[in-house]
């Protein structure tokens, strides 16, 4: 399993596409959800400049990392959870801050309770881990191997662009760490999943040649830097149209896939677009706090003090409750709400209005299309040009395949 899409302090959850699935299908009240983000800890160990965790103060009233209550507690309404609903199949995302900052014995001790609940209830638990990286060593890569584990790093491209924003709390570059992190989990056998945050100001063939060519990762994701109608970021139309066009020309025939170009060509094609960022579709996330409080999609945290708070804890309530906790349910409400100016949009099935977090103002919450939303429109607009002649000429082809048998 390969946990792409973000990372610790990263601006997304770090999902697989089975994850971003299962967050992101389609459901209605009492809805039985499979996948919870456990945040192992509420701290980090370097400080990038782009980070949405630290942006709600309540963060640091968390305990650093879960608690052996918590995690005992957890661990019994999971297995609750699975029995209940008769699941046959679980995803668990460990994350942060950065959650290698979990103790090694304690992690390993988890994994052996999650086997016993796979063997009492006869339901795979699938897991993953988004991390920086740093903190890896040959003993961490080798329990990653142990339980079978999928590992999603970020990694911002090459030195000097991944140094700019992903610095440590001295102020300096973190990239050398991270690879040698990577180094780690090749030499044990693991090929770890990448996501790259995009610097709008950058060259994206320069992230994309050293990802491939020099990294030899060939399936990972490039994502906008999360951002609310408060930050008012940069346009990224430039910087995602020429990515587009740099992998259609040279990468895309060489088996190089991008994740939010997939998910933005499904949703073009009328397919559903699997992806957080992109694409409509209800946000169900569950995330485990390092107390115990289950809250909605983390990355609402951009919003601000207390964003994500709920009275729903493992410690009091079964983990399915929480889809009635007022807080989780408005997030999931907002997230399958369109503003009007969505709904009238011709990009709306393909778009969903994109990401939730990016939709937020001080005035109308979630009713806004997303901040990005002018160069969601240029950017889907140069796909749809790019690729409808290449649509156009595999449909004739397949019509006169199709004559040519009928004779």
């Amino acid at each position: 399993m390969q946990v792409a899409q973000g990372s610790s302090a990263a601006p997304s959850t770090g999902l697989t596409s089975a994850a971003a699935a299962a967050m992101r299908t389609p459901a209605q009240d009492g809805h039985v959800f499979s996948f919870v983000l456990v945040k192992l800890a509420s701290r980090c160990n370097i400080a990038c400049t782009y980070c949405y965790w630290f942006r709600d103060a309540d963060v640091y009233k968390k305990p650093a990392v879960l608690t052996d209550e918590v995690e005992d507690a957890f661990c019994q309404r999971l297995e609750e959870h699975i029995t209940q609903h008769g699941l046959t199949s679980f995803m668990l995302v460990f994350h942060g801050g950065e959650p290698l900052l979990f103790p090694k014995r304690r992690f390993v001790a988890l994994q052996e309770k999650l086997n016993k609940i796979e063997e009492r209830t006869g339901c795979l638990i699938e897991r993953g881990v988004c991390t920086n990286a740093i903190l890896i060593d040959k003993e961490w890569a080798e329990i990653f191997v142990e339980y079978e584990i999928g590992i999603s790093v970020s990694v911002d491209g090459p030195p000097d662009i991944h140094d700019a924003n992903r610095i440590d709390f001295k102020g300096k570059g973190t990239h050398a760490e991270t690879i040698r992190g990577i180094e780690f989990l090749r030499e044990a056998g693991i090929e770890p999943g990448l996501i790259s945050v995009c610097n709008p100001a950058t060259d994206p063939e320069r992230i994309i040649s050293y990802v491939v060519d020099e990294l030899g990762i060939t399936q990972f994701d490039i994502l906008p830097p999360d951002a609310t109608h408060l930050d008012n970021p940069p346009e990224i139309g430039t910087y995602f149209t020429k990515l587009f066009d740099v992998w259609f020309d040279r990468y895309a025939e060489r088996g190089v896939r991008i994740g939010t170009l997939d998910a933005m060509i499904q949703g073009l094609v009328g397919q559903a677009a699997v992806s957080e960022t992109i694409g409509l579709g209800p946000t169900e996330v569950v995330t485990l706090m390092t107390d115990g409080s289950l809250e909605p999609l983390d990355v609402l945290r951009i919003v601000g003090d207390g964003s994500t708070r709920t009275d729903s804890s493992v410690l009091t309530n079964a983990l399915q409750a929480v889809q009635q906790d007022p807080r989780w349910r408005a997030a999931y409400d907002s997230s399958t709400q369109l503003a009007d100016v969505c709904k009238a949009c011709e990009f709306m099935d393909a778009c969903g209005g994109g990401h939730l977090a990016q939709r937020w103002s001080t005035e109308r919450g979630f009713d806004n299309p997303s901040v990005y939303c002018g160069s969601w429109k240029h950017i889907f607009t140069h796909i749809w040009d790019r690729i409808a002649p290449t649509l156009v000429m595999s449909l004739q082809e397949a019509e006169k395949a199709k004559a040519g048998a009928a004779a």
